[in-house]
């Protein structure tokens, strides 16, 4: 928050999505002149439907996994210099495209990391990849240069398998998954929670290299690893 007002949408990219937030920067980030007044968050679950048998009057649709999500705004874009900023919307353009676009040395799209406030997660980031976009081009002048444009833009929610396996919510204990602390949290009773037994929480502090077993902070990510 700068001022009481929300930060300015933020998308970084990055070659190597095991990397994103602690490796080097692939290119310039891109910051949205104004935040989006709107987007939405699409969450689908696969389902995988099993063939009915004859005479059946429907059939069992059994869980298969939750799909990525995907992350869709709107980008107003103005050249005019009534809101004070006054931009090159076609400079504007071509930045989204080489921050989020093909980059040749991985040969795919750049990993991008999206980042605003808590609208997008409570961590107020997301690691993904670009999936569509589209610019509708507004107040043209008469040599056809725009001096405004919406850009509407559909991000696909990317997460590296060890991420996805440390993030899954299953809570059975021969399965490894992340867990955010809370305020005046212990580290026992989170381990009875998870393994029905207090007394691991000297291997769960050990796995996350814990100096102190009774003070955590706050919002900080543990690893809970399986039994053996």
């Amino acid at each position: 928050m700068v001022d009481g007002r929300l930060a300015k949408l933020t998308i970084t990219p990055y070659e190597d999505s095991e990397t994103v937030q602690v490796g080097s920067e692939a290119g310039p980030s891109f910051v949205a002149q104004f935040n989006p007044e709107s987007f939405t968050i699409n969450n689908e679950i696969g389902l995988m439907p099993e063939e009915p048998s004859q005479g059946d009057s429907g059939e069992e649709a059994k869980f298969r996994a939750i799909k990525p999500r995907t992350f869709s705004f709107d980008f107003m874009m103005d050249g005019t210099g009534a809101s004070g900023e006054k931009i090159d919307v076609l400079d504007q353009i071509e930045l989204f495209k080489r921050t989020t676009g093909y980059f040749g040395k991985i040969h795919r799209p750049m990993f991008l990391l999206l980042n605003w406030g808590s609208l997008i997660d409570s961590s107020g980031i997301a690691t993904c990849v670009l999936e569509s976009f589209s610019i509708n081009y507004k107040l043209i002048r008469q040599d056809g240069t725009p001096l405004r444009a919406l850009l509407s833009a559909t991000f696909r929610e990317h997460k590296p398998a060890r991420l996805r396996e440390l993030q899954k919510k299953d809570s059975s204990p021969d399965l490894t998954h992340l867990h955010k602390v809370i305020d005046n949290e212990h580290l026992s009773l989170i381990t009875y929670r998870i393994y029905k037994d207090p007394r691991y929480y000297l291997h769960v502090g050990e796995a996350n290299g814990l100096n102190n077993l009774r003070k955590m902070t706050k919002g900080r990510s543990l690893a809970l690893p399986p039994l053996r």
